[in-house]
């Protein structure tokens, strides 16, 4: 009987058994349910209080913004983008120690990061620290980035060498833009950047191949026009500077910058002894002329002391001014006109300061000629 017993009663442990399984699968079940339904509101909350933050810092409340940020990590510690964004609140809000905590932190996970190390280059760029920024935008430069690489990295190059222009660090910022040019869009706002900051890099030649470029693909731009007139005016080449400027003005005769600078080419160019297309007279005139320019300029502002200690080149000078020099020698003549004029300002250029100026056409004949 306790055999038959035992047999009979297997079918309800079974039962007993299936149950319990069942009942387990399906409270795991709904414990998952739960737990997905609990994570995906949260990642949703996170993802309101990011919309929140990033609509706080189109208005300008940065404060407010690190704060929904804030809120957003606590909901979704994970993700990467909200504590990027919570260090990028804290700096515009002047937070900078706090905003630099949280990148640093954010790159003890990931140093080679591209955008956290772009932040913190920023950081310290408001904190005036310029070797630690620079150190940043490099790492940024060559970090990895989620999307769009090469892109990223040409924005981050582009502002460090914005960083380097505004710290007038001109050696350091050529040697960026070198290895930009081969980077850079071929569109022409970023060929314009990059050219117009070979100018702030005094690199003239660089941005006058980039600026022709542009020129010959939009030859009706009159900025174009002008950028590539204000290179070549760098350069000396003042005869083509000055088509340039009336290709310009006739695009925009209103621009008076350019007009300016078109008067000033105009000066230099009827001043310049060595223009081309000029005969063995005028040569000759242009190098008296320019000669006696030098020489009232200087005596102007010596004193009696200084005049007497320049006696020797200023009775040199003297005597260029008064020979007749006849037709034949007149090509000598102005080398030697030339050179003399040139020695003159040399010598007495610091004694003479306040009237010497880089910018005006004298100056510039003479520069030009001692290249």
């Amino acid at each position: 009987m306790a055999g038959q017993e035992s047999i009979l009663s297997r079918p309800s442990l079974f039962r007993t058994l299936l149950f319990a399984a069942i009942a387990a699968a399906a409270f795991l079940l709904v414990d998952t349910v739960l737990a997905n339904t609990e994570r995906r509101e949260t990642s949703l909350e996170a993802a309101r209080f990011e919309r929140d933050g990033h609509s706080l810092m189109q208005q300008g409340q940065y404060a407010k913004a690190a704060d929904a940020f804030r809120s957003a990590i606590a909901n979704a510690r994970e993700n990467t983008d909200y504590s990027l964004a919570l260090g990028e609140a804290l700096m515009e809000a002047q937070q900078l120690n706090e905003a630099g905590d949280t990148l640093t932190e954010m790159l003890k996970s990931d140093s080679m990061a591209g955008a956290p190390n772009l932040a913190m280059a920023r950081v310290f760029t408001r904190e005036g620290k310029f070797d630690e920024a620079a150190s940043y935008y490099h790492r940024a430069i060559y970090g990895q980035w989620k999307d769009d690489a090469a892109g990223n990295r040409v924005k981050a190059r582009f502002e460090l060498a914005d960083f380097l222009a505004a710290h007038n660090s001109k050696a350091d910022l050529l040697a960026e833009l070198l290895p930009l040019q081969e980077r850079t869009p071929p569109d022409p706002a970023s060929q314009t950047r990059l050219a117009r900051l070979f100018m702030t890099a005094g690199a003239p030649s660089h941005a006058a191949d980039i600026f022709n470029g542009l020129v010959h693909a939009h030859s009706s731009d009159p900025d174009a026009r002008e950028d590539l007139a204000e290179a070549e005016f760098a350069l000396r080449n003042f005869t083509a500077a000055q088509s340039n400027l009336i290709a310009a003005l006739r695009l925009r005769p209103d621009d008076q910058k350019a007009r300016t600078m078109l008067e000033l080419c105009d000066r230099v160019l009827n001043l310049d002894p060595m223009r081309r297309g000029l005969d063995g007279q005028e040569r000759y005139r242009r190098s008296l002329q320019l000669l006696q320019l030098v020489a009232d300029r200087i005596t102007q502002c010596l004193t009696p002391a200084e005049a007497a200690a320049s006696s020797d080149l200023i009775g040199e000078t003297q005597a260029a001014l008064k020979s007749h020099v006849q037709t034949t020698g007149q090509s000598a003549a102005v080398e030697t006109n030339i050179e003399l004029a040139g020695k003159l300002w040399q010598s007495e250029r610091a004694k003479c300061s306040s009237t010497a100026s880089a910018d005006e056409p004298l100056q510039m004949v003479l520069s030009k000629s001692a290249q």
